[in-house]
């Protein structure tokens, strides 16, 4: 039998070649386009570095500019371009404050606190010289504590011209350290772009060879068989063809046309073979009748049996008020009420009602049991009753209730069933007062019910989440709650738009 792949034509094969050397130098292409982004990027960060110390330094160089004019010429136009020129320096620090966080540099973070200093300075002097100018009496102390800030200041700007002088130079030797990485990348591009140049050169060279070889070889293998048919067609060598292309094809074609005559010679006892095989079909189709209506007759069979269950029950009730056992008669036909309601309506929706009345029986039927161990309250909103679901929903809850949590308690053991309606929802709750459920088994449950895990507890609760969920889709609600004591298990249906 032919396996398909995916070199199936002579096209397809020198059309991967093809392929493939585009991959290399497309490859190729983007190393080349990687390394040209990476170091024009790496060029341009740092060059708006060394931009922003600039601009720094040159705001720093106006304002001192303008502290300059204001306090040696008493210049109130000193004063005002002292305002804009801070303005700048403010400015220009924002953004070195940037670059520190990008990347801290010591000297950078120095030349940013001399700065601060320097402007704090600068404040002191522009306000105690306005002082000074607003000033009707223009005494010598407020003029030598000018010149005491002046120069306090003027310290302070050497101090800033030095920290910029020491970014420069860390800046500068970071930047010469960035071109020899650089160099180094590039020259380990340019390696590794002659290794590709040479490992698609030699692929080339290989893959092309191996296809011309395989078509040659088929023609070859082709003229021999054509060779043989020459003598005698029923002497005639099959062609073994494993290119997997037009050249098997052809050799399939004509394997096909010498067979042909022995194909013809075994029909006979082929047909004979395909009688005995319609033979087998027909009696394991007998086998499969037989079986279908056996299954038929046990469906019939578990039918007649609760039947039976009941017409019996109903005798012994009968009998039991003959010997004045009511209690015993009331018991039984409760009983097959109650089994009646599960087999009429097993597959069918019911009202609320109903499922209330079936749940009075199975009530009645277990206070029959515990003698009057535990109580059962029922809150059923009346405007609800017609609502329809499926059966058995509250019968299993109430069950699980009496079973996981009153059933240990000797007395004082309660179960709660409410119903009501909202405006777009109807609440169904049972609650009991027993041992309730610890938060990690709820959810374990939880996840039961999701993955339905097929796990031997609570087999009834998850039976009843499956049939809500299929029945109501995502418009109904599942949920547990432990109330300390006890368990209480909501369900929400939802009705609105």
């Amino acid at each position: 039998m032919r396996h398909f792949r995916f070199f199936n034509t002579v096209g397809k094969k020198y059309a991967t070649g093809y392929i493939i050397m585009g991959l290399f130098v497309l490859v190729f292409l983007v190393t080349s386009t990687f390394e040209s982004v990476y170091v024009s990027s790496k060029y341009s960060m740092a060059t708006s570095e060394l931009v922003n110390i600039n601009d720094l330094e040159s705001s720093v160089n106006e304002l001192n500019e303008a502290v300059n004019l204001a306090y040696l010429y008493l210049s109130s136009e000193g004063i005002e371009a002292y305002a804009s020129a801070k303005s700048a320096v403010e400015a220009d620090l924002e953004i070195i404050r940037e670059q520190l966080e990008d990347e801290y540099i010591r000297e950078l973070s120095d030349t940013e606190n001399t700065v601060m200093t320097y402007l704090e300075q600068s404040d002191l002097l522009i306000g105690n010289l306005r002082k000074y100018l607003d000033s009707d009496r223009k005494d010598t102390a407020s003029y030598v504590a000018l010149e005491g800030n002046y120069s306090n200041l003027q310290a302070t700007y050497n101090f800033v011209n030095q920290r910029f002088q020491d970014t420069y130079t860390v800046k500068l030797a970071d930047f010469s350290s960035m071109q020899k990485g650089l160099k180094d990348l590039h020259n380990r591009m340019v390696a590794f772009q002659i290794v590709l140049l040479l490992v698609m050169c030699l692929f080339c060279t290989v893959y092309l060879s191996k296809v011309i070889r395989e078509v040659s070889s088929s023609i070859r293998k082709m003229m021999k068989g054509v060779d043989s048919i020459r003598g005698n067609v029923f002497q005639a060598e099959p062609i073994k063809m494993e290119s997997n292309d037009e050249f098997d094809e052809f050799a399939n074609a004509f394997n096909e046309m010498i067979t042909l005559i022995q194909v013809q010679m075994s029909k006979i006892k082929e047909n004979a073979d395909v009688k005995e095989r319609l033979a087998e079909l027909e009696i394991e189709n007998l086998r499969i009748y037989s079986e279908l209506q056996k299954s038929h007759l046990n469906f019939l069979q578990s039918r007649i049996n609760p039947h039976f269950l009941f017409n019996t029950l109903n005798m012994i009730s009968s009998l039991a008020r003959i010997e004045d056992a009511d209690k015993c008669a009331d018991l039984m036909e409760i009983t097959a009420s109650f089994l009646r309601y599960n087999l009429d309506n097993i597959s069918k929706t019911v009202t609320l009602e109903k499922e209330i009345e079936n749940l009075k029986d199975y009530v009645a039927i277990q206070e029959c049991r515990y003698d009057g161990r535990y109580q059962y309250f029922f809150d059923i909103d009346e405007s609800c009753l017609g609502f329809q679901m499926p059966c058995m929903v509250l019968q299993p809850l109430v069950e699980n209730a009496i079973q996981h949590g009153i059933a240990m308690m000797l007395e004082g053991g309660c179960v709660w069933i409410s119903a009501w309606s909202g405006e777009s929802e109807v609440c169904l709750e049972v609650r009991d007062n027993g041992a309730g459920m610890t938060e990690e088994r709820i959810q374990e449950v939880y996840e039961d019910f999701e993955k339905n895990n097929p796990s031997n507890t609570h087999i009834g609760l998850r039976n009843i989440y499956r049939r809500l969920k299929l029945f109501y889709g995502g418009r109904v609600k599942f949920d547990m709650e432990n109330m300390y004591p006890g368990l209480n298990i909501k369900i929400r249906i939802y009705h609105g738009e």
